[in-house]
């Protein structure tokens, strides 16, 4: 344990306390590092460098900058380590638990800035041009229609949303 906190610095042993406190979350003590996660994790089979059962295992032992590392982001919350854990730790719930501390703190990866942006802009992850919907009418596919911003106002009023515009806290 001292070699892991040696080599990342940035201990807090809040971090723990703020990721109980989040949804999905209390369970990060129950881990015991069985490594069941990692072997039956989809995205772990394609991207060594994401290895749930290491990012919860920083967490629990307060690593900050696994707030401010991507791999967290990386899940495709397919559950599937969930449904295999032992001990009922569910990781992916862990995981987003350890997200939504992230984004609580502004250390939000540039990519899902952007899909937040193109959301509160356009109400779309990506905008629906002339050429988009040509090539849809040539499949025999309806057009898509711009959306009333309105509508999407009232859908993210009531929400934390757009403050993550911001890049700020929430």
């Amino acid at each position: 344990m001292e070699v892991l906190q040696r080599t990342y610095r940035k201990v807090s042993g809040d971090l723990i306390k703020k990721i109980k406190a989040e949804p999905g979350g209390e369970a990060i003590s129950r881990c015991y590092q069985c490594g069941t996660c990692a072997a039956s994790c989809i995205v772990h089979t394609y991207r060594k460098d994401f290895n749930p059962r290491l990012i919860i295992r920083k967490a629990v032992l307060g690593v900050e900058n696994v707030l401010d590392s991507i791999e967290p982001w990386y899940c495709a919350v397919c559950y599937l380590c969930n449904e295999r854990c032992p001990r009922d730790v569910k990781p992916a719930t862990i995981l987003m638990a350890i997200k939504n501390v992230a984004a609580k703190e502004g250390k939000i990866p540039p990519a899902f800035k952007v899909i937040n942006e193109n959301v509160l802009e356009i109400g779309r992850l990506f905008d629906i041009d002339e050429f988009t919907n040509f090539l849809r009418e040539d499949l025999g596919l309806p057009a898509i229609e711009s959306i009333d911003r309105e509508e999407i106002n009232k859908l993210i009023s009531g929400t934390r949303f757009e403050k993550l515009k911001e890049g700020g806290k929430r």
